[in-house]
């Protein structure tokens, strides 16, 4: 479907949520198609944006379905961060300062898919060749998912403002107990202490609470494992800050959007494996009533 077509149908809905459109261009047979996208209003609905633009900086490991067939293996036995090292680009080398390029140009902000170190560290370099940290610190550039990231680039992405969009879920016990199948990759706990910005995506399973539950007991990387309360933030105060709405949602305080819900339990206390049962009894968008549970009174 056409961007401006989906972005239409999209404000013509009844809306009870705010909701967020990124452009995500595809290719054509000549390579990127800078034009998809353009020319959609920012702010088609009350509570409908339109802002930024994604790319996909290389595929995805664990499906090989969006790299080059053959130019990766999965490992027979873990551990498995060879797979993220070397995961191939999306496109020739030559294409991330143009991407860098692109965004300066069009004053918005930039999100990568990121799954593999090369693509990082390739991002990384194209962003010192675009300026370095004097330009992109304040730009909040986002890498998506950030799977493959090690703590030899931790400072080079500190330096650069960049937001580390992590997906708990990819933190799931894929091995039996016991076996940790990543050594360095998918980090939180250390991005953490280094002073980088983490924030929380689900990337499948449409449950906050599942991706709590991982993120606290991450199968891949116990070492890796945060608290609630960080977790919470991450799904909350730093997703806001990574689109540039600190200042109107992310945390309850006078003066924010009244964007909250009251859950079916406390989910700083529960055990552990009762946290992807949690609900919503009761969600106000704007500081107006969306939705009530019947049983909450």
């Amino acid at each position: 479907m056409a961007p401006a077509r989906a972005v239409a149908l999209l404000g013509r809905l009844p809306a009870t949520l705010r909701i967020r459109i990124v452009r995500m261009p595809g290719t054509t047979p000549a390579g990127r198609d800078t034009a998809e996208g353009n020319g959609v209003p920012l702010h088609p609905a009350p509570l409908l944006t339109v802002s930024g633009s994604k790319w996909l900086a290389d595929g995805v490991g664990v499906e090989g379905t969006l790299t080059p067939r053959g130019a990766w293996k999965v490992p027979a036995h873990p551990p498995l961060d060879a797979l993220m090292t070397d995961l191939p680009l999306e496109f020739p080398a030559s294409e991330y300062p143009k991407l860098l390029r692109e965004t300066l140009q069009r004053n918005e902000q930039l999100l990568l898919h990121i799954s593999g170190n090369r693509s990082a560290a390739t991002m990384l370099d194209a962003i010192d060749h675009t300026g370095g940290p004097t330009v992109w610190a304040s730009r909040r550039l986002c890498f998506e998912h950030g799977d493959g990231i090690y703590p030899d680039q931790f400072a080079r992405i500190r330096a650069d403002g960049i937001i580390v969009v992590q997906n708990p879920v990819h933190l799931a016990p894929i091995f039996q107990p016991g076996v940790v199948p990543f050594d360095k990759a998918q980090s939180l706990k250390s991005l953490l202490a280094a002073g980088i910005p983490l924030a929380f995506g689900s990337d499948a399973p449409p449950n906050p609470y599942l991706d709590i539950l991982f993120a606290t007991h991450p199968g891949n990387r116990p070492s890796e494992a945060i608290t609630r309360e960080q977790a919470v933030i991450a799904y909350t105060r730093t997703s806001a800050y990574a689109e540039f709405q600190e200042k109107q949602k992310g945390t309850l305080a006078p003066g924010m959007l009244a964007d909250l819900a009251v859950l079916s339990q406390d989910i700083f206390t529960v055990p552990a494996p009762a946290l992807p049962r949690t609900v919503s009894l009761l969600t106000m968008v704007g500081g107006k009533v969306v939705y009530r549970d019947a049983a909450f009174h």
